[in-house]
């Protein structure tokens, strides 16, 4: 081997040695917020991710009860990033930021939405149902 060649091959198994024992630089969700205080099902809201660590641009992963909620997000601007959330059934939900094997996750209950309109349904003075017995017993009178 010539000086040249050992000195190439010295050089090599250096920065071989040194990406090698070098730290990784890790990504970290340090903080997971869902905006409002009140949730109802069906209603829509935003979950916010701080990120940060080198690897900071990597892809957010949100999930709600381990379900994945929407495609993965890039953190924009850097060190946030935020998905809308929409629950489909009440009681208790863990929503999870996770980024590069970094997770940080939240408890939110989640109550039913209130119910639209407080009329009794009862028809009224009842002569839809009397109507109705009649169509199906062939009467037309309505009696």
């Amino acid at each position: 081997m010539t000086g040249t060649a050992r000195t190439a091959a010295a050089l090599f198994a250096a920065a071989a040695a040194t990406v090698l024992v070098a730290p990784s630089a890790h990504a970290s969700v340090q903080s997971l917020a869902v905006e409002g205080s009140t949730h109802v099902v069906g209603g829509t809201y935003t979950l916010t991710a701080q990120v940060g660590g080198a690897s900071g641009g990597l892809l957010v992963y949100f999930s709600d009860n381990g379900e994945f909620i929407g495609a993965p997000t890039v953190p924009w601007p850097p060190g946030s990033a935020t998905i809308d959330w929409q629950p489909s059934t009440p009681g208790r939900h863990i929503l999870t930021a996770e980024q590069g094997g970094s997770t940080q996750s939240i408890v939110v209950e989640v109550e039913e939405a209130a119910s639209p309109g407080s009329g009794s349904g009862s028809g009224g003075s009842g002569t839809g149902s009397a109507l109705l017995r009649g169509l199906l017993s062939g009467s037309s009178s309505g009696s």
